[in-house]
């Protein structure tokens, strides 16, 4: 259909197709009226009929927990006025004027079933009665006790195409059906309303009959200056997905109000499939978060960074009886938990807790997670035990930390509403101040060369430092998808300041880590957005090289039929 995005738009293009439908009936039709009269009488009669269908459509689509706005009836209106032109010239050329427009209320009818079904969430015993309604009008005030051929033949011709529209929505859903195991088109109104009024909620119960139901593993550190928490590290083990702020995407966002202090969520051992469909799970895990910090035991120790391997590298962080193990990875996207459990054991040491944080810097669109097993994972867990074992041979010293927070939303460089937020250690190492650095940006991942960029640019100013992405699908809703952090030149003034800002901040602290876990945590489910991609790719094949013989087959059928009227 025509995309008009308001009202008044839709009246007008339906206004001025139907128009010129009324002036190619004066043209073709050859009727007995004057060109006035017959003005007046098939613009009503073409008009008034999709005006009230849209009207009660619109009015009573909550019966079934749908949507249906008043402009997708007069665009449907205005595509079947266009078709209408088209099908009543093809039978103008054959000397069958009146057939031809007969045939183009069929396909109205056909019209109208489609976006009921695909765009208004009707079921198909709501939305065959209502796609008959308006053609079956037209059709009656038009030819009935004047022309009972062509009224015949619209009525045939409307029950043709609504049907072929039903077995068409019936064929091209089945592949859906049968690999996700619900309709899809239930989910392509639900997508539809979503993206058209950015509300989620049936597009969240539409996707909550195929989730799964799991309890998450969500770690966190606390830091402390007095006896109230200045910075919280949030790890949660549920993914910022899919897009927008559907589900958990906007996570940051999101779980920030339930966190003590200054929150930095990072991206944990999570993939798609671990995308939550409810903002009330993200509140209860930063709640559980927060109310674990409560209780723990603080330590006002700390140890130098150390670093391991290239392209995958790990790097550790030791604060009070615990560990960071931030990853950095290669050409992949997102660590599986898997490959997390053997991250966080893969030394023989096993003493204090160890979390693995995935930075999320990676420079690319579309690759797989990482997995236990595979080259670039075995690399990192060598890299990872490394790194924990030259760790637990240096020395304790004094936590001191410093934090800092530009927020602000720029979608076209790909930064989420949290902005910037930067986190600078402070260590002795062999008598001489030792600057650590994590600057983690509300994005999903770098665009090519940003990591180098960016390090280039920034290396005077610390000893270390850290790149990380929350991996916020928020910024996804930019046309296209793939939106990552990308510009350093737009950049730099704001990464600046954040780290100059947090280094001014860096002061004696005590920390504590630990690891909650939630149940009955709702998510997208193993596998699941792998299996609706195959659906949905499936449909657009089966709906490709469909729709000529099943619409050419309800022709061929009318034609056939329309010889024994």
């Amino acid at each position: 259909m025509y995309h008009t995005p308001t009202i008044f738009s839709s009246l007008f293009l339906f206004f001025i197709t139907t128009s010129f439908l009324v002036y190619s009936g004066i043209l073709w039709l050859g009727r007995a009226e004057n060109n006035v009269d017959y003005a007046i009488f098939s613009m009503l009669t073409f008009s008034l009929p999709v005006l009230l269908t849209s009207y009660l459509v619109t009015n009573i689509s909550w019966l079934w927990d749908g949507r249906y706005p008043l402009r997708y009836g007069l665009q449907a209106g205005a595509t079947g006025s266009v078709l209408m032109i088209i099908t009543t010239f093809i039978g103008y050329s054959y000397d069958l004027p009146n057939e031809g427009l007969a045939f183009g209320f069929g396909c109205m009818g056909g019209l109208w079933y489609l976006t009921l079904r695909t765009h208004g969430s009707a079921p198909a015993r709501v939305a065959l009665p209502l796609s008959l309604f308006s053609p079956f009008s037209s059709i009656y005030f038009f030819w009935f006790g004047e022309s009972n051929s062509s009224f015949i033949f619209g009525l045939l011709a409307t029950f043709s195409l609504v049907f072929a529209s039903h077995f068409y929505l019936f064929l091209v859903d089945s592949p859906y059906k049968k690999a996700v195991g619900v309709s899809g088109t239930r989910h392509m109104a639900a997508f539809i309303d979503h993206f058209s009024t950015g509300n989620g909620r049936r597009l969240t119960e539409a996707i909550r009959e195929i989730c799964q139901v799991v309890e998450t593993k969500n770690s966190w550190v606390s830091i402390r200056k007095g006896e109230k928490s200045t910075a919280f590290f949030a790890i949660p083990g549920i993914h910022p997905g899919p897009l927008g702020t559907l589900g958990g995407s906007n996570l940051p966002t999101k779980i920030e109000p339930h966190l003590p202090g200054l929150g930095f969520t990072f991206h944990g051992s999570s993939t798609n499939d671990h995308n939550p469909l409810r903002d009330e799970d993200i509140s209860r895990i930063g709640k559980a978060m927060a109310e674990a910090s409560e209780k723990a035991v603080y330590s006002k120790t700390s140890k130098a960074f150390v670093t391991k391997g290239q392209t995958p590298s790990a790097h550790v962080l030791t604060i009070g009886d615990g560990s960071l193990i931030f990853a950095s990875p290669g050409d992949s996207d997102d660590i599986l938990p898997e490959l997390s459990a053997r991250l966080e054991s893969s030394s023989l040491d096993t003493t204090g807790e160890r979390i693995v944080i995935d930075l999320h810097n990676q420079e690319g669109w579309g690759r797989p997670p990482l997995a236990a097993g595979s080259k670039e994972g075995t690399l990192l867990q060598k890299s990872a035990a490394e790194a924990i074992s030259e760790s637990r041979n240096i020395e304790f010293d004094e936590l001191r930390v410093g934090f800092s927070h530009i927020p602000g939303e720029n979608v076209e460089r790909g930064i989420g509403p949290g902005g910037v937020r930067a986190t600078v250690f402070e260590n002795n190492v062999e008598g001489s101040k030792q600057l650590t650095g994590i600057l983690l940006w509300d994005a999903n991942g770098l665009a090519p060369g940003m990591n180098e960029e960016l390090q280039n640019k920034l290396k005077d100013k610390l000893d270390n430092l850290l790149i990380a992405t929350t991996d916020n699908h928020f910024v996804n809703i930019k046309p296209g998808g793939f939106n990552p952090l990308s510009g350093s030149e737009g950049l730099m003034n704001l990464a600046n300041q954040v780290l100059d800002e947090a280094i001014k901040d860096i002061s004696a602290a005590e920390s504590s880590m630990g690891t909650v876990y939630v149940d009955g945590v709702e998510i997208m489910g193993q596998g699941k957005q792998d299996k609706i991609s195959a659906a949905a790719n499936s449909i657009i094949e089966v709906a490709r090289y469909s729709w000529l013989p099943i619409y050419s087959s309800a022709t061929m059928f009318c034609m056939i039929v329309y010889s024994y009227i």
